[in-house]
């Protein structure tokens, strides 16, 4: 039996559930770096399981190129051009551009993860003396602030179980 987008889905949420799981259970880890890297791969499997479902999604469109369709946005806009209309995809697009909402804040800090980091510029050698550097603070990227911790994941990851089996649900009954 061939693997399918569903099957991928499934194993990605599994192995993210497995994570928190295990993070929720040895809460005697005392090393930052390895509650960092496993909570990360939680966000790595939420975001590939998310990968997956848009190509599932795109599969009960019969998109023809699935392998060009990475993100909601990309599946938004082919649908778009085939003049075809899924409100399963547009909750998705919804979710993603409302700034609380799970997907939301899961997509950046994925993509904060998978950034390189800002090139600092250089001071010059000879600056003004009386004049005091302006530091911007407004533009701090807010997702670097959020306390990434297993209760947050484990929301994440609920949601989005919850999200696609409701989604799931009323695609099986057309």
């Amino acid at each position: 039996m061939s693997i399918n987008h569903l099957q991928l889905v499934n194993q990605k949420l599994a192995f993210a559930s497995s994570i928190i799981a295990s993070l929720v259970a040895d809460t005697s880890t005392d090393s930052s770096l390895l509650q960092k890297a496993l909570k990360d791969s939680v966000v790595f499997h939420l975001a590939t399981a998310l990968h997956f479902y848009v190509r599932e999604l795109a599969e009960h469109q019969r998109i023809v190129n699935m392998q060009s369709i990475n993100s909601v946005s990309d599946l938004a806009s082919t649908l778009k051009e085939l003049d075809k209309y899924s409100s399963e995809v547009s909750e998705l697009v919804e979710l993603e551009q409302l700034s609380s909402s799970w997907l939301n804040q899961l997509t950046r800090y994925y993509e904060q993860l998978l950034s390189s980091p800002a090139k600092e510029k250089e001071k010059k050698a000879f600056g003004q003396e009386n004049i005091i550097n302006v530091v911007e603070l407004a533009d701090a990227d807010e997702i670097a602030m959020l306390n990434l911790t297993t209760d947050v994941l484990s929301a994440w990851a609920s949601s989005f179980r919850s999200l696609i089996a409701r989604q799931r649900e009323t695609s099986a009954e057309y």
